[in-house]
């Protein structure tokens, strides 16, 4: 008989199968009802989950480049930028759409608004919805529980609350989606690891990006969204970014360089369920449209 009362050991979870099971409990997470919700996500760190374009070269995957499965493909020689790229871009935030973004960037549980460091006005993920983005931080150092908010303004837990040494900066990357009619979510909120923000891309990396879990879908599950924000180098002047979904591209899309960070999005149509992730290709170009090499 065996009386061993102790579980036999479990080897630990290599990179990849965190990323899987973290995406897993993600998405049931997610809401299966018509009902438009404020996602706060859990802490993420992130370390190389998009695509990049280095040295000509473009790799494309949604998981951390140590990964095996990671597929490369070569850039067309003398790659320049996409004539006639659609854009992302929609100008600065309106000054109206201003307090309302503050106020979602705020933790349920400081008293004081945060500090808004960097906003962009882009495009939504409806033909008729647009997005505010930002980077926020509290002006005392916090330890925000992550949670989940609908939008009836209730709160509910998820995830653990994260270590003081690892998020205690806290920083945030904040969306605001208007109008919410069609919208799967509207709007996310995600913590960001202090050793993450604390990074400057090098000459070789380009962009470091500081999260990637920015998977949206509508309400009708007929677009695919995926969006990142990183920090860029001072000689990277355009961005631009595809999705790649069941070995199909979709068109360059032109994103945001502006005061040290850079912002790419990409769609894709189709019918979707939760769990589908997509994939995109990113490039970046100096002012005179000469490609910047790029390895996150």
């Amino acid at each position: 008989m065996n009386i061993q009362l102790d579980p036999p050991p479990v080897p630990p979870l290599s990179p990849s199968k965190r990323s899987r099971l973290r995406n897993r409990v993600m998405d049931q997470a997610r809401p299966t009802t018509g009902r438009s919700v404020w996602r706060w996500a859990a802490p993420v760190i992130a370390i190389g989950g998009v695509a990049a374009v280095v040295a000509g070269t473009l790799v494309v995957t949604d998981k951390p480049t140590a990964d095996p499965g990671v597929a490369g493909t070569p850039a067309p020689s003398g790659v320049s930028p996409a004539s006639g790229a659609p854009k992302v871009d929609r100008g600065a935030v309106p000054a109206a759409l201003l307090p309302k973004l503050q106020g979602d960037c705020q933790w349920p549980n400081e008293t004081e608004n945060p500090n808004l460091l960097w906003t962009r006005h882009v495009r939504g993920i409806t033909g008729d919805s647009t997005t505010a983005v930002a980077v926020a931080s509290q002006p005392k150092k916090s330890d925000p529980p992550p949670v989940t908010r609908n939008a009836t303004g209730e709160r509910a837990r998820r995830g653990s609350s994260p270590g003081s040494s690892a998020y205690n900066l806290g920083v945030r990357l904040c969306l605001t989606r208007t109008p919410s009619a069609g919208l799967g979510s509207i709007g996310s909120t995600v913590v960001v690891a202090n050793k993450v923000w604390t990074a400057r891309p090098t000459a070789a990396q380009g962009l470091v990006a500081l999260d990637t879990s920015g998977f949206e879908m509508t309400k009708n599950n007929g677009t695919l969204q995926l969006w990142t924000l990183y920090r860029a180098r001072p000689e990277i002047a355009r961005v631009e970014a595809r999705s790649v979904w069941k070995g199909k591209f979709g068109e360059w899309t032109e994103g945001v360089v502006d005061g040290g960070f850079a912002y790419t999005e990409v769609q894709t149509r189709g019918k979707f369920v939760n769990g589908d992730h997509l994939k995109q290709q990113v490039r970046a170009f100096d002012a005179a449209g000469n490609p910047v090499p790029v390895k996150l």
